[in-house]
């Protein structure tokens, strides 16, 4: 409380709430005298009890930030914009102070994005009350400046981040209201992304020519028996220990995305076209048919394609399998592309109305003969040493065991196993208690077949009007889903997820999506100006573009006042560049000055 006068005499008037203190009554006065040191710079009152000191740090900030708003309010002026003049006082240089810095640069690129792609206007319309939005801003910017979970975003906002200062401060604040908050923008999920495909079309004048269409998925933490869609699978980061939930994604030729769908962690990649397709055009009808659909061989299977067929999608898969094709047609490629680094030949044949395109990369060839010969010499040291137990005491010489044992060898090594006949010689004797007698094993005759083709794989596509240096680089684009799924996992928190129920883990996902939208849009609105580093990059660089307090003595008709200046930091060279290239001023916020009471 604070002391005023009035006409009817003193008063005292409510500076700040602070609701339930977990501190004894006999400390109260203790924190009033903190908070009150802290506000106008005596040392003295200081407490020595951490406990109070952090509470005193936090109401002198919400102080603060409610005198600067108050200040604003009085010497806002609504007729003409005034230059603003030189202000000269008296001022006591020891008593300069600088205090809550805050990160800002990467929230105010963030914040910019946020409402070009008009986040906010779908989400009105939608119901969200406005005194939200702040909130689930700050959700969608977290994972893109502080990745993490919801209660690591809660910790990001009140100690390091001045974002609310950019968005404006929601009504209330807590852990349980940015649960809500991601909760709430899963509900809009539909008509988020509906929006986004549209504004981004139009922003950027993007054709829509190509859908790319791939999965992933990403492990839980913990046991999560809420969760229907937390199954065991096959973990893409070899996380088998854990429960797993599967994101499919599809997006455009220049990266963005489309549209996402949520998958139990076992789901096979190749059930879910259908479905993902259906979704996407009742979304988007704009993508309703005469579409290329690129997908990789684990969801192309004929059904698949069939079903394209039939919707008049166009696509380009990989091939499973070389058979259209022999060892001479690797002597008669042609290359279409040569770079310091690899060279890609290729063969084209047409058969049935498609085109199937035999590829070969010299970079993609050293990585093969690197896996195979690896496996190779594994797969011999086992063959010996299961040799050698055949005349050991206490190792496996059973004729059917050893025929099991080596079955799951040539499961676990199957690019070495293709390259040899093994066989197994039993002892004579009681087919009851038989055993291995030997093991040998030699290449077959096509082992130099097989390494001809080693760099290959065969891309299959209807369109035929196409060419081949086309076919291949449109495939080549699928690596930008995969960048997607990278920079989802590296730079936007989606993994691990602690969430124990579906709606919220859900939530969490679908955060990483609409903040990869605002990711995306930033590297590539810098790209089209040549800056090709990536988001991660520029957040590093932002981050010290910050927001800070600076407290000082001044000296007015022989008082001393403790005033406080809410200033940004000077941009730096790289930030000014940053800004320019994203079209925004260099200086975020306005400085803010105000007296302590």
């Amino acid at each position: 409380m604070e002391n005023i006068r009035t006409q009817k005499g003193p008063r005292q008037r409510l500076i700040l709430n602070l609701g339930s203190l977990d501190i004894p009554v006999e400390q109260y006065k203790e924190l009033a005298n903190c908070i009150e040191s802290m506000l106008t710079g005596q040392k003295e009152l200081f407490s020595g009890d951490p406990a109070i000191e952090t509470l005193a740090a936090k109401a002198s900030n919400e102080i603060r930030s409610k005198q600067a708003d108050e200040a604003k309010k009085k010497t806002e002026d609504t007729t003409k914009p005034r230059q603003a003049e030189p202000i000269y006082e008296n001022m006591d240089i020891q008593s300069l102070q600088a205090s809550e810095l805050r990160s800002l640069g990467p929230e105010y690129a963030c914040h910019s994005i946020w409402n070009e792609l008009k986040f906010d206007d779908v989400l009105l319309l939608s119901g969200v009350s406005k005194h939200v939005l702040p909130l689930m801003e700050a959700l969608v910017i977290g994972r893109l400046t502080s990745p993490g979970s919801e209660r690591h975003t809660h910790k990001w906002i009140e100690s390091q981040s001045a974002i609310f200062e950019l968005t404006g401060k929601p009504v209330k604040y807590s852990l349980s209201s940015l649960y809500r908050a991601g909760t709430t923008l899963f509900d809009y999920k539909n008509s988020l992304e509906a929006h986004l495909a549209t504004r981004e079309k139009d922003l950027f004048s993007l054709t829509e020519r190509m859908c790319f269409f791939d999965l992933t998925n990403t492990y839980f933490e913990g046991r999560i028996p809420e969760n229907p869609k937390a199954k065991r699978g096959r973990s893409k980061e070899k996380r088998s220990d854990c429960k797993l939930l599967t994101l499919a994604l599809v997006i455009d030729e220049q990266g963005f995305p489309k549209y996402s769908k949520l998958y139990p962690g076992n789901q096979g990649e190749s059930k879910t076209l259908k479905e993902i397709i259906e979704s996407l055009v009742k979304t988007n009808p704009m993508l309703a048919s005469n579409r290329t659909v690129v997908m990789d061989a684990g969801i192309a299977n004929a059904e698949n394609i069939e079903y394209l067929k039939e919707n008049n999608f166009h696509y380009i898969v990989v091939n499973k399998g070389k058979k259209d094709f022999s060892t001479k047609d690797t002597d008669q490629m042609e290359a279409i592309r040569k770079t310091d680094t690899y060279t890609l030949e290729v063969k084209r044949r047409e058969k049935n109305g498609e085109a199937l395109l035999l590829c070969h990369s010299t970079a993609r060839e050293e990585k093969d003969f690197g896996i195979r010969n690896r496996q190779e010499i594994i797969f011999i040291e086992r063959l010996n040493y299961f040799l050698d137990g055949l005349s050991k005491k206490g190792r496996t010489k059973s004729y059917p065991k050893v025929i099991e044992i080596i079955g799951r060898l040539r499961e676990k090594y199957p690019k070495a196993s293709k390259l040899y006949d093994i066989e197994v010689v039993p002892e004579t004797g009681s087919p009851k208690n038989i055993k291995a007698k030997t093991i040998l094993w030699e290449k077959r005759n096509q082992y130099k077949d097989i390494n001809k083709f080693d760099g290959c794989y065969v891309l299959k596509t209807d369109r035929l009007d196409l060419s081949d240096k086309e076919i291949w680089e449109t495939y080549i684009m699928l690596t930008r889903i995969e960048n997607a799924f990278r920079s989802m996992k590296s730079h936007l928190g989606l993994r691990p997820i602690f969430h124990q129920n579906e709606i919220s883990a859900d939530a969490h996902i679908f955060i990483c999506v609409l903040a990869y939208h605002i990711l995306h849009t930033i590297e590539y609105k810098l790209r089209q100006h040549g800056e090709k580093r990536s988001w991660a990059s520029i957040r590093e660089s932002l981050s010290t573009h910050q927001r800070l307090t600076i407290e000082y003595n001044v000296k007015k008709q022989n008082k001393i006042v403790r005033q406080h200046m809410r200033v940004c930091s000077l941009p730096e060279p790289d930030h000014k560049n940053i800004y320019r290239m994203l079209g925004l001023n260099e200086e975020p916020l306005p400085r803010k000055l105000y007296n302590a009471k």
